[in-house]
């Protein structure tokens, strides 16, 4: 499809014990031949190389030799080379993975002679496009390796490999069918029926609309809306009076001395950030510095980025110093959290007094809250669980929420529903058969932008280039 080739590094930059250039399209062979010498031969001082130019290299098979420059008078670096040929390969192209020693200026050197050799520089997510525009991918697999590259979590990762495989693909192939068996028959009926024959097969039309197609598309609204959670992560907000054990309950979340500890109030003067997972699901805890009356204008800034945090956090932990009862200002910061995102966590339950708990207990009663020991550890686990399951309300196990869309592909299946809700209604039966059938074509090419088959351009550019140089 492409009539030229292009090269780039595939692996990070820098230091390292592996880095590998990916060449793809027709002169891939070509190029691996010319910079490719597989023995060194020295002779009287002087050092040899064996000419590759007759040399062979079969598919998928792994070569151990030199990469010269283009004048094969310098010798580069000590590679691997592998040869896929078409259309056995990622991109259905000839395609030449070199690997060398990693480095930035080992791997631009052999990139440079590349380029030399014939080849052109790679455009970000070059290579996938040319996975997908010759066939091997639909657009959900290519977003299916940016989300696999881009996993937060476990979870994640396993959602993104499922639908690398296919797993929305399939999904979206099946309803497809669906949707171009009933367009095909009214399409028929128009050429062939009567008048009024039509309305038994508009009824029939309505009747899987309902009943198979739209709740399979709802269900996949659904899920996406559950497993949000698992690309996008958890904003998770520690707040609080000064000295309640903020930065401490911050370390037993994270399992380390992340944030500076002291007796002194005031100690946290800026928003100290960190990332743990509960669950599988990837939480950023911040830890926001005491709210309180002050006339400091430095802790006056931290303090607004506090209440800045808090009012954007998922989920808030409002501690609470459990020796003492709550305080005006802080059962004002209480009314000025959404009770739905709040988990009061009441501190210090190494040395709490129990009639000071009851009283503590009477006035969050409508919030879940708990008792901990940040000094000691103490329904820490817990606290990770009551984070899970009071407000990310037990998400489906993993293997529940692998063919989960991503908000793209939701979007386009809201715009699919609401195309085909017309045809449910009560005054469907009524409707020409030539308007049925053209909401189911309208339908069709909605669903369509989902893998990709409507051929837009624009869509193309913006999913590709969300990739780096390489991939």
């Amino acid at each position: 499809m492409f009539n030229h080739t292009i090269a780039a590094i595939a692996t990070p930059l820098g230091p390292g014990g592996i880095g590998i250039i990916r060449i793809s399209g027709p002169s891939a062979y070509a190029i691996l031949k010319r910079l490719f010498v597989r023995q060194l031969r020295a002779k009287k001082k002087r050092t040899h190389f064996k000419s590759s130019s007759n040399d062979t290299f079969r598919s998928h098979m792994v070569y151990h030799g030199y990469i010269m420059g283009v004048d094969r008078e310098t010798i580069i670096d000590e590679v691997l080379a592998i040869f896929m040929q078409g259309p056995k390969s990622f991109t259905r192209e000839d395609v030449v993975e070199i690997q060398s020693h990693s480095g930035f200026i080992v791997l631009n050197r052999i990139l440079s002679a590349i380029i030399d050799a014939g080849a052109g520089l790679a455009m970000p997510g070059e290579f996938t496009k040319r996975a997908f525009l010759n066939g091997r991918i639909d657009i959900s697999q290519a977003e299916a390796v940016i989300d696999l590259i881009n996993a937060p979590c476990e979870t994640a990762a396993q959602m993104a490999s499922h639908h690398l495989t296919g797993g929305i693909r399939d999904i979206v192939q099946t309803l497809t069918f669906k949707l171009n068996n009933l367009q095909a028959k009214c399409e028929a009926a128009i050429e062939f029926l009567e008048t009024g024959e039509d309305r038994t097969l508009i009824s029939d039309v309505s009747r899987e609309v309902r009943n198979e197609i739209l709740p399979g598309i709802s269900k996949l609204i659904q899920r996406q809306k559950e497993t949000a959670i698992f690309r996008k992560g958890l904003h998770l907000a520690i707040a609080g009076s000064p000295n309640v054990g903020k930065s401490s309950l911050l370390n037993r979340l994270v399992e380390r001395e992340a944030a500076i500890v002291s007796d002194f109030p005031g100690t946290t003067r800026d928003v100290v950030r960190e990332y743990i997972s509960i669950n599988g699901i990837p939480v950023v805890v911040c830890d926001t510095a005491g709210i309180h009356e002050t006339s400091d204008p430095v802790e006056c800034m931290g303090i607004e980025k506090s209440r800045n945090q808090i009012h954007h956090a998922d989920i808030v932990l409002m501690v609470l110093d459990g020796t003492r009862d709550v305080n005006a200002f802080e059962e004002k910061l209480l009314t000025e959290i959404k009770e739905d995102k709040t988990i009061v966590v009441v501190n210090k339950d190494d040395v709490v007094d129990e009639g000071v708990i009851r009283g503590i207990e009477k006035r969050v009663a409508k919030y879940s809250w708990i008792r901990v020991s940040a000094k000691t550890g103490t329904r820490i686990d817990q606290l990770k669980s009551l984070i899970f399951k009071d407000i990310v309300h037990g998400q489906q196990g993993a293997g529940d929420t692998w063919a989960a869309p991503n908000l793209r592909q939701r979007k386009i299946l809201e715009k699919t529903s609401a195309a085909l809700a017309p045809l449910t209604g009560q005054g469907v039966s009524g409707q020409p058969i030539e308007l049925v059938s053209e909401r189911l074509k309208h339908s069709l090419q909605l669903i369509g932008e989902i893998s990709g088959v409507d051929g837009r351009e624009d869509l193309y550019d913006h999913i590709f280039n969300q990739f780096c140089v390489g991939k």
